[in-house]
Formats: C-alpha cells, structure tokens, sequence
C-alpha cells in the first residue's frame, strides 16, 4: 500500500513562543495586556512565551488574532526576509515599476519553499502544524496539520472560531470534524469547507495519526458584517 502522509523529517522547529513575545513587543504590548486581550493569565502568556508550556490550539488562534496576524506569520521565522534572502524564495514573475513596493512584489511573486525551510509548530493536545505556504499566497494560509492518535483541537471539549474560511482535505488517516452541530468523519481524500466564524473542532478517536492539509481564506471586507 502507498505511503500518502507526507514527510515529516528535516523540517526547522518554530519556537512560538519566542516569535509571540517579538511580535508582541514590537506592537509595543505588555504581557498583561495581551493575555488580557487573549483572556488568560500573564503567568500562563509567560510560561508559552518561555517555552516552559505549549499553547492550545485555541490559545494560538487567540494570540495570533490578537496581535493582528495568522498562525503562519507567526509561526515565521522572524530573522528571514521575504525578499528571496531566506529559505524561501519569491521571485517577481513579470516586469516594470512596483510604486506598492513589497505589497505589489508579493501579489506578483513566484515563491519556492523546500520542505527543508517549512516550519514546523507543536501545539498542546497532539496537535502539529507545518506551515506550507508563504507571504506570496494573497488572503490566504496553507498549513499541513498533524493530529496523533487521541489528540483534540481545542482540547476539553472546546470549540475554536475564527475570521475567514477553510478549505479543508485529509490525507491520511481518519479525523472527526464538528462544525456548529454536524458532526463529519473524513477519510483520506474526503474534503470540508466551512466559515470559520462557526464554533468547530477536529479530534482523532482513532489509533492512527491523522494529517490535514488546511487552507485557511481570509474573508473579502465586503463579506464581513
């Protein structure tokens, strides 16, 4: 039988917490008034920013909305550009004059990024994600989400909500995903597509891990109410 889950070796390991404390300090933000912002303690904030403690996959929505950003930009390695000097590469795909600068480099951009260079971010609950997607990818994220046998995302019995849509296609394994009140089992191949302001979650029940690859749509300003 083919192997389908796609690899997971060699990929860099993002520290979260470390690049939430620089985006929050660059945003000139206290640890307190994020959590309080997030709506939790500024000792758990720490304990994340520290690395002593992982953050839930809900917490990280938070944080990430909080600070005015998604879990991929966050996940970014902050030491690299976006001007073909990192791991990865976007290369303008036409010619003449960018009066926008690097807003109109990115919408007219050609990106490669090797496996070797897409961050990989762990996250409380059994939960991973490898970001796959770059700044060139307009209004969207594309993330390949890993859940472990048992794993919960939010974990508790939780339900997460967010702006925006996702599109989303299981690769392998087998995962639950709850949308309001359906409930959806998917199967490799199965898709799901959803606004994500609807109170979801994702669980794996099973005995295998699970993968998902998952884009996540920003929503147009004059869908928004």
């Amino acid at each position: 039988m083919t192997d389908r889950s796609f690899p997971t070796s060699e990929s860099p390991v993002t520290d979260l917490g470390h690049n939430i404390r620089a985006a929050r300090q660059a945003q000139d933000l206290s640890l307190r008034e994020l959590a309080r912002r997030v709506g939790i303690s500024a000792s758990a904030l720490s304990q994340i920013e520290t690395g002593k403690t992982r953050a839930s996959a809900k917490t990280a929505y938070e944080i990430a909305q909080q600070l005015g950003v998604t879990l991929a930009e966050l996940s970014t390695d902050p030491s690299k550009s976006h001007h073909g000097t990192g791991p990865s590469s976007a290369v303008p795909n036409h010619q003449g004059p960018e009066p926008d600068g690097l807003a109109v480099h990115l919408r007219h951009a050609v990106e490669f990024i090797p496996h070797s260079a897409q961050r990989t971010v762990t996250l409380n609950g059994g939960e991973s994600f490898r970001v796959l997607s770059g700044p060139s990818l307009p209004g969207a994220n594309c993330l390949l989400l890993t859940y472990e046998p048992g794993a919960s995302s939010p974990p508790n019995d939780e339900f997460v909500r967010h702006a925006g849509h996702e599109f989303n296609y299981l690769v392998s394994g087998r995962l639950v995903i709850e949308v309001g009140s359906e409930r959806h089992e998917l199967s490799p191949g199965d898709t799901l597509t959803f606004p994500a302001a609807t109170p979801h979650r994702l669980t794996n029940p099973w005995h295998e891990k699970a993968e998902l690859v998952s884009l996540f749509l920003q929503t147009p300003p004059h869908d928004r109410s």
